[in-house]
């Protein structure tokens, strides 16, 4: 039992290689791109259902049933950006990999 203790705190941690030798840089850029992307566009699917909350909580306050709808507007107008944001990288980058 000792033994297989000894073997196992011998052990060295293994190495990261953060990027690949074979990626372009093309592709790390297109990667980090899509994830920035991905996750602004959660941020505002989330503050999208932050004003949708906001519209319903209203309770007859006209005021803050505006703000809830300019919320909501802001939110949508968002995310249409973000996906042709999405489209637009996406489609560059396959038009310089079927070039190059």
């Amino acid at each position: 039992m000792l033994e297989l203790i000894g073997r196992a705190s011998a052990q060295t941690l293994p190495t990261f290689r953060f990027v690949n030798q074979n990626v372009s840089i093309q592709t790390v850029v297109v990667n980090a791109l899509q994830w920035m992307l991905v996750i602004v566009a959660a941020i505002a699917v989330v503050y999208l259902v932050y004003g949708g909350f906001s519209y319903i909580t209203a309770g007859g306050d006209a005021e803050k049933a505006t703000k809830g709808r300019t919320v909501i507007i802001n939110a949508v107008i968002g995310i249409v950006i973000i996906l042709l944001a999405y489209t637009i990288v996406t489609w560059v980058s396959s038009l310089t990999r079927a070039i190059g």
